[in-house]
């Protein structure tokens, strides 16, 4: 279930924070359902503003994720042969957001995921390749690590909920729903 709501929440979160970023700096904003716009005039939006409006929408990911797993990894850290409770799997379904840059692995070195990402490496002076790709084996250790947290012969299933739970709400956050709350 918190896959299935939490997910879809952690793509508007971080297109809220492009949208606040670009609001920051005075630009005209439209959040939509897995894209945020912004119009300024030429002088308002430079290289490098451009680069920190996209960096605000991963900032939030890396944020929500970073204290997703302290959160877990502090509930868990003395207890982790027990059951996980309502609050652990919480925990563990916001340190999740590291599962974005899994995503990486997708993509080729001629066509970088996720896009963001590839535009921050791009923009960095870097291969465009080269931050996707590095967060996706950084999201591969923490998903394992998040995991590990967790007693052993209590994964499988939780696991495969959640992620199951994810992968359909972020679909009809996409596909049914988004489209419709926020074209």
């Amino acid at each position: 279930m918190s896959g299935l709501i939490l997910f879809p929440s952690f793509i508007v979160a971080h297109e809220c924070g492009h949208a606040l970023a670009a609001l920051g700096f005075g630009l005209k904003t439209e959040l939509h359902y897995a894209l945020t716009t912004y119009h300024g005039t030429r002088e308002q939006v430079t290289p490098t503003v451009n680069l920190l409006i996209t960096t605000a929408g991963v900032m939030v990911g890396v944020v929500l994720m970073a204290l997703g797993f302290v959160w877990l990894w502090k509930r868990r850290r003395d207890r982790r042969s027990e059951a996980a409770t309502v609050l652990d799997w919480l925990a563990t379904s916001l340190a999740l957001n590291a599962g974005r840059w899994l995503r990486g692995f997708t993509g080729a070195p001629s066509n970088p995921q996720p896009d963001d990402e590839a535009f921050i490496s791009k923009a960095l002076g870097l291969p465009s390749w080269l931050l996707p790709y590095c967060l996706a084996l950084m999201a591969l250790i923490v998903s394992v690590a998040i995991i590990r947290q967790h007693a052993a012969g209590q994964r499988l299933l939780p696991f495969s909920a959640i992620m199951l739970g994810g992968v359909i709400g972020c679909a009809l956050w996409l596909w049914v729903i988004g489209p419709i709350i926020l074209p």
